[in-house]
């Protein structure tokens, strides 16, 4: 009988459920916002330097195809801007505000909306970006024979996919780590209320 209630003992121990702790969840929630915010920054950077390079280096002059894909090209990076800037966190610092049920539901949403961004905007990204590159490569390669055109052409929209997918990839492992527990929490912490 003893030993019976010593298992019993612990395994209640054992099922003990894990405190909430919200200053964990808090700094999580900051250093996602840190991170957007540092990855908004280098977007912002990044996108007219891009674009800039490319009408400066590209003879968009001399064809309407390639003045179309540094268009689509300018395009696309300007929709992949606003996809960061529309995944944005409400600011963690406004605690006083942080049982408010509508806080939760935007905080899990627009969380959700950052992992969606990963898990499939960015592959219509990439697929826009190489469809762009390959509008300008086409008119670019004119002169060489079509074999090594068209081998050029595939080896550049592999690459580019094959990139975006490694890079894709690792980034879902990240959020899968970062995001995934927070927003867990986030709506462990709404279906208490």
């Amino acid at each position: 009988m003893k030993t019976n209630f010593n298992d019993i003992q612990n395994l209640w121990q054992f099922k003990k459920a894990k405190s909430f702790d919200l200053s964990t969840m808090i700094d999580r929630l900051k250093q996602t916002e840190k991170s957007q915010k540092r990855e908004r920054l280098v977007i912002l950077f990044c996108t007219p330097a891009t674009v800039g390079f490319l009408f400066w280096v590209m003879p968009w002059r001399e064809s309407p195809a390639i003045l179309i894909s540094l268009i689509l090209i300018a395009l696309i990076m300007i929709w992949a801007t606003w996809l960061s800037y529309a995944s944005k966190l409400k600011p963690v610092d406004s605690t006083e505000s942080f049982d408010n049920r509508t806080y939760l539901t935007t905080q899990i949403k627009q969380l959700n909306y950052r992992y969606r961004i990963a898990q499939r905007h960015m592959y219509t990204y990439g697929v826009l970006l190489s469809l762009a590159l390959n509008i300008s490569y086409f008119v670019l390669l004119e002169p060489l024979g079509l074999g090594l055109r068209i081998g050029i052409h595939l080896a550049m929209t592999l690459s580019v996919l094959g990139f975006m997918h490694w890079s894709l990839k690792k980034r879902l492992k990240k959020y899968d780590q970062t995001l995934k527990p927070t927003i867990n929490k986030l709506e462990e912490l709404l279906s208490q209320k």
